[in-house]
């Protein structure tokens, strides 16, 4: 491994350290993940907010068996180099917005609505990474 992976790895160990937040059945997730893939599958009947910093890393993240919060959740997504998927129930209505290059790419039939009504609201701050939403 080199220096500068080593050195992104550590600051990233350090960061979750300080900065990880709650688990599956929390209202509130925060996470932070440098080089390799992160998972989260949270089951909360009252989820509202997810954060994850991704640097030259990968997130899958499965909501399938949460439920949104009164207001729905938001996901904040802050990717340099780094990116993943989101699993969503197929009734869910999704609200997107997307800054920097990278970019938000739906699957299957989801499409966007108004973000004070929707389920979730996804905000993705990209440099070269992204974001892909799967309908389940």
């Amino acid at each position: 491994m080199g220096t500068v992976q080593l050195a992104v790895r550590a600051g990233g160990l350090v960061a979750a350290h300080r900065l990880d937040l709650g688990d599956a059945s929390s209202p509130r997730i925060r996470r932070v993940k440098t080089l390799g893939q992160l998972t989260l599958r949270p089951e909360s009947h009252d989820l509202a907010r997810i954060e994850v910093d991704l640097v030259l890393a990968g997130v899958e993240l499965d909501l399938t068996k949460s439920r949104p919060a009164v207001g729905g959740i938001d996901l904040i997504l802050k990717c340099a180099l780094a990116g993943g998927n989101v699993r969503v129930p197929a009734y869910w209505r999704i609200f997107w917005d997307s800054r920097g290059p990278g970019g938000v790419t739906v699957k299957g039939g989801l499409t966007a609505t108004d973000p004070a009504s929707a389920d979730l609201r996804i905000s993705l701050s990209a440099f070269a990474g992204g974001v892909t939403i799967r309908e389940v």
